[in-house]
């Protein structure tokens, strides 16, 4: 049982150029639109495209004090890349969930096998791997991975649909009513991996 009663911390971790900001910005934008107090720690790596990139966000009812999610307490982790999610295991708290892609972004010679990778993140109670590949061509939409994630991420946070659906409009609007629709959609998507 998820408990919204106390602060939540959430890390979303992936690479350069795959859209973890977006996804970052997403959460904060909720959150703040939901009436909590948010925080989120620096981005690492931004800068260099295929570098990690990592965001912490902490929110809660009442002030929060700093935006760094401590070792092992971590409540939600939105891994937008799976080497970067095994990265961040560490730091969930024993009940956490963890959603994340399933679609690796191979990105140094030495990268380790992904099926091995894989496993890792499914040995751990609580994780939702997606295929995100798979999303994005029934959608027929190549960036509807991220947004996917996000929608099954919902579930675990304390922030009403019309919320979310409110600051993807807000987000994607200066690029068309076409993109937010299909973002909307990506999202609806994604829901389903947590809903049963």
């Amino acid at each position: 049982m998820v408990d919204f009663n106390k602060p939540k911390s959430v890390i979303i971790a992936g690479v350069g150029g795959q859209g973890a900001i977006t996804v970052a910005q997403l959460v904060l934008s909720a959150a703040w639109k939901s009436g909590y107090y948010v925080l989120q720690s620096e981005v690492h790596g931004m800068s260099q495209r295929g570098g990690e990139v990592n965001a912490q966000i902490i929110f809660d009812k009442v002030p929060v004090t700093s935006p760094v999610v401590t070792q092992g307490e971590a409540d939600l982790l939105i891994g937008i890349e799976p080497l970067e999610t095994l990265r961040y295991l560490s730091q969930m708290s024993k009940d956490a969930n963890i959603i994340a892609s399933s679609e690796p972004v191979i990105n140094m010679d030495n990268y380790p096998k992904i099926e091995i990778i894989l496993e890792k993140i499914k040995s751990v109670e609580g994780a939702v791997l997606i295929d995100t590949l798979k999303a994005a061509k029934e959608l027929n939409n190549k960036h509807a991975g991220n947004i996917c994630i996000l929608g099954a991420a919902s579930k675990f946070l304390p922030i009403d649909n019309e919320v979310w659906e409110a600051v993807i409009r807000e987000r994607f609007e200066s690029k068309g009513e076409e993109v937010v629709m299909s973002n909307i959609k990506a999202f609806q998507y994604g829901k389903k991996f947590t809903e049963a």
